[in-house]
Order: structure tokens, then C-alpha cells, then sequence
């Protein structure tokens, strides 16, 4: 299957319940109101040879950033307060995020992360929208990842 290029503009963000495989009860988490990011980085380990004149880098361990999901916030969404509900309970969560190549959504692909809400900030002023910004601690690296449709 041949894909084109991706716009922020395709992405669902859906919640599930944590587990030792991949959620079967995700739900769309609306009006998300930022691009949410997904990726990994390795740790740089800087190595010291004293008879060279420039050190050696290594890779060390991975790990996922965490996660910023900002949303249009309202109050009494069922999503929402299940996000705002995960923050107070420290309890872990699974979020997935789809990314499709266009507004059919068939086509496109996919990554599952096992996370915690850590911490939830509320923004806006006089003339903006009010959103909360949650922030996703990704605890281990992806559950799950692949293409869209999955087959």
C-alpha cells in the first residue's frame, strides 16, 4: 500500500484501559487541540579515550518524552474527566494515536503507549478558548504500533 504525506489535522488520540497487551476499549478523546507528538530518543553516553583527540558517543537505553495532549476543554466530557480522574488516581492508562493520511480515515497508521497522566494545566484568557493541557509520562516503550487499516 502506497501512502502520501500526513497533516496534524487526521490525528484521533483515543484512551484505553492499561494491560499487558493492547486495549480492546478505546474511546476518542475530542477537540484535541494541539499536535501530539510520539517517538523515542536515546541516551548519549560520551566516551573519554585519553590517547585521541575527540571522544567516542555511544547509544545507550531508549525511552519515550512524554506526551502533551492539549485539548478545548469541556468540563463535563466523559473523556476529559476520565483524563482529569487518571491524574488524581496515578493510575496507568493506554493512549493511541492514529494518524491518517486524510479526512476518510482508512489509511494511515498507528502507535499504542502504556502512560501516566501526570500532570494536567489549565490555560486560555479573555478572547481564547479554555484548554487543558495533559501531560502523557510514557511508562516502557510502544505496546504496539502499526499500519492502518489493520488487517
Amino acid at each position: 500500500m502506497a501512502m502520501d504525506i500526513f497533516s496534524g489535522a487526521n490525528l484521533v488520540v483515543e484512551l484505553g484501559t492499561a494491560g499487558a497487551t493492547v486495549a480492546t476499549d478505546f474511546k476518542q478523546v475530542p477537540e484535541v487541540a494541539a499536535f501530539t507528538t510520539s517517538g523515542f530518543e536515546s541516551t548519549v553516553i560520551d566516551v573519554v579515550t585519553f590517547n585521541s583527540k575527540y571522544n567516542r558517543k555511544l547509544l545507550g537505553t531508549k525511552s519515550i518524552p512524554d506526551i502533551e495532549l492539549k485539548v478545548n476543554f469541556i468540563p463535563d466530557n466523559e473523556m476529559h474527566e476520565k483524563l482529569e480522574q487518571l491524574a488524581a488516581d496515578q493510575k496507568r492508562c493506554q493512549v493511541r494515536l492514529s494518524y491518517y493520511e486524510d479526512e476518510t480515515h482508512t489509511t494511515g497508521f498507528y502507535v499504542v503507549y502504556t502512560c501516566f497522566v501526570s500532570s494536567t494545566t489549565l490555560g486560555g484568557n479573555k478572547d481564547e478558548t479554555i484548554t487543558k493541557t495533559f501531560n502523557l509520562a510514557v511508562d516502557g516503550g510502544e505496546v504496539k504500533s502499526g499500519i492502518l487499516p489493520e488487517a
